[in-house]
């Protein structure tokens, strides 16, 4: 069995990464930049193939797809490559450069390597699109429009890609976290997570890496989910009002 992985780099990505080796897959992962976890995960995962891309870069993106189109089909596709430019502010979106990282590292990476399932994938396998909460369109918000525009877009191909590649068995879902423990908060002390949660989430909690690497799972083992997508928020998209 072998499975494709984008966006390795990141800790929700690292956990997906984790499940895959531990249900068997022989893994290809593609990453964005050397860092900590990038070394960290060349240590750990030694029969793991890595393969370094800008997603942002069109040339960058080509060298990557002539790679994996040249390793053969996969059983498994994750796309969980992601950009997020508003961290601090809105101003981004003023920027023509930002708008065009946004949805080239957040969506149209995803879109390629599902127009290419044909040749990607083989049939009878699955297509995980990683989306989020923001994405969908009661979850508008001024400080993730580009991001939720982009997530938002992919959960539409999510459906689209579904029914293309229906025929060969091919099925295409897309799991949507809320707020996740991860780089943009590790630097808070849990009273601060608390206090921020406790407002925001029903479940008063982030939501773990773990948690959607066991999502993820479940999607590729639970043949009846084809053509959504999945929210995993812990009730952000449900406040207490």
């Amino acid at each position: 069995m072998k499975a494709l992985l984008t966006g390795a780099n990141s800790l929700v990505n690292k956990a997906i990464l984790d499940k895959l080796t531990k249900l068997g897959y022989q893994v290809t992962a593609h990453y964005h930049t050397d860092n900590d976890i990038t070394t960290d995960l060349k240590k750990k995962y030694t029969d793991v193939t890595f393969i370094q891309a800008d997603f942002a870069d069109k040339s960058s993106f080509s060298d990557f797809m002539n790679q994996v189109l040249n390793a053969g089909k996969f059983d498994v596709v994750v796309n969980g490559a992601v950009y997020y430019a508003e961290a601090d502010d809105w101003k981004p979106q003023l920027d023509w450069e930002q708008w065009q990282k946004n949805f080239a590292i957040n969506t149209t990476s995803a879109g390629m390597l599902m127009s290419h399932a044909g040749e990607v994938v083989n049939d009878g396998g699955v297509i995980v699109n990683i989306s989020s909460t923001y994405g969908q369109p009661y979850m508008g918000d001024t400080q993730f429009t580009m991001y939720g525009a982009s997530k938002a877009a992919l959960n539409l191909l999510t459906e689209n890609y579904a029914k293309r590649w229906h025929s060969k068995g091919i099925r295409v879902v897309g799991v949507a976290p809320g707020w996740v423990r991860s780089a943009w908060n590790k630097d808070m002390s849990e009273q601060d997570i608390n206090n921020m949660v406790s407002e925001k989430h029903l479940v008063t909690k982030l939501i773990e890496p773990d948690e959607i690497a066991e999502l993820t799972e479940q999607v590729i083992s639970n043949k009846g989910l084809n053509a959504t997508t999945l929210i995993i928020d812990g009730g952000l998209s449900s406040p207490i009002v």
